[in-house]
């Protein structure tokens, strides 16, 4: 009997630790992904249930960070789930950065995970930069320009074949500063041309025979692969302006010659009429002064009276004369008339 008991009571002590443990393990599969769980372990990326667990508690997308794991896996990168999780936290794109570093490896270029993070904070286009240092892309540089020692401007435009320098891309100079460099080379060596024929023929030689690729890319996040001067055409001629500005100046001067000979011309015709009307106010002065001579002279018994009139019978006997002699100038001739008085 009492051994009955015991076996009774031996069963509902395991009955109860069995149902016990079986609660605890459906409350703890609750807050398991399972779903993502079993993903991982059938995709070969094995991942303990308490650290999904712990994942969850971060606030963090299981699916997203076991993706990215799995994938991680796949490509057979050296890339810890813990790691994965801080990328993450910190708002890097973890699946760009994965296959980033797997393209450069593909490409046989050097990018860790810590570069990879690096130039995805900065540029948030991880992949399209990797892709940009496999495969080299031309720019532009436009309106170089610059004056020859003879005077004449040159305006160049330049093509460039880049590739992005992954190792000096977080720390490296962008693309503007790299024209503003070869463009200040480019200008340097116009100016140092003595005739700007040389450039025209021969612009490759002329503008890129001295220019070193590895002073030029220095603190460039790029690789320069090639240079190439694809129009060379010319602006302004400093010596025809010169001229041009020459000729405007004499125009001016003589412009200037011409207006003060105008009005010394016109003071000295002011000058002439003064010097006339003074005359004529002289004239008519000393014409003012006859009949009060004459007056004095009759009262003095210098002149009579008989005397004066016959001065003005004189005067008036000229004076008609005079004006038949201008009737007679300004009359037509008539040779009718002089036949008809002849015959």
């Amino acid at each position: 009997m009492l051994s009955t008991l015991l076996f009774g009571a031996t069963e509902i002590t395991l009955v109860s630790v069995f149902g016990a443990i079986l609660v605890a393990l459906i409350v703890y599969l609750c807050f398991v992904p399972m779903k993502s769980w079993f993903t991982a372990l059938f995709a070969g990326a094995y991942i303990p249930t308490f650290k999904l667990i712990d994942i969850k508690n971060n606030k963090l997308d299981v699916k997203s960070v076991v993706s990215a794991y799995i994938l991680a896996k796949k490509a057979k990168l050296n890339i810890k789930l813990t790691e994965i999780e801080n990328i993450i936290l910190a708002g890097g794109n973890i699946v760009e950065i994965i296959n980033a570093i797997k393209l450069a490896e593909n490409a046989k270029l050097k990018l860790d995970l810590n570069l990879a993070c690096a130039i995805d904070s900065t540029s948030k286009e991880v992949l399209s930069i990797v892709n940009q240092s496999i495969n080299s892309r031309l720019i532009t540089i436009e309106d170089i320009k610059g004056f020859t020692q003879d005077g004449v401007e040159i305006i160049a435009t330049a093509n460039v074949a880049i590739k992005v320098d992954l190792s000096r891309y977080v720390d490296g100079l962008g693309e503007e500063e790299l024209k503003s460099t070869i463009s200040a080379w480019i200008m340097e060596n116009i100016c140092k041309s003595k005739d700007h024929k040389l450039i025209m023929k021969e612009p490759n030689i002329s503008l890129l025979s001295n220019l070193d690729l590895r002073v030029v890319t220095k603190n460039s996040m790029y690789k320069v692969l090639d240079i190439n001067i694809s129009e060379a055409k010319i602006g302004r001629n400093l010596n025809t302006e010169r001229e041009i500005q020459a000729a405007e100046k004499e125009k001016i001067y003589a412009q200037i010659e011409a207006e003060r000979m105008k009005n010394a011309e016109e003071i000295k015709e002011l000058q002439m009429r003064t010097k006339t009307e003074q005359m004529k106010s002289n004239v008519l002065q000393a014409e003012a002064e006859v009949p009060r001579a004459i007056s004095q002279a009759i009262k003095e018994g210098r002149f009579s009276v008989m005397d004066y009139y016959k001065l003005m019978n004189l005067q008036a006997d000229t004076a008609l004369r005079k004006a038949i002699i201008d009737e007679n100038k300004n009359a037509p001739y008539d040779d009718d008339d002089d036949d008809d008085e002849d015959f």
